[in-house]
């Protein structure tokens, strides 16, 4: 089972994992709806928050 870690966890580290700020992954996480997240859950639900379209 891979470790996981909160939200505020990955948001401290957020400018060396995800090249972004904690603003960032703490915001794309809370609308992740999760308690917590794999590293990869993390990346992934990071990058598709950025990439999502604005309306």
């Amino acid at each position: 089972m891979e470790a996981t870690y909160k939200a505020s966890e990955l948001a401290a580290r957020a400018r060396q994992m995800f090249n972004t700020t904690p603003e960032v992954v703490s915001v794309a996480l809370q609308l992740g709806g999760k308690d917590s997240y794999t590293v990869e859950e993390a990346k992934q639900t990071v990058k598709d928050f950025l990439n999502r379209e604005v309306k």
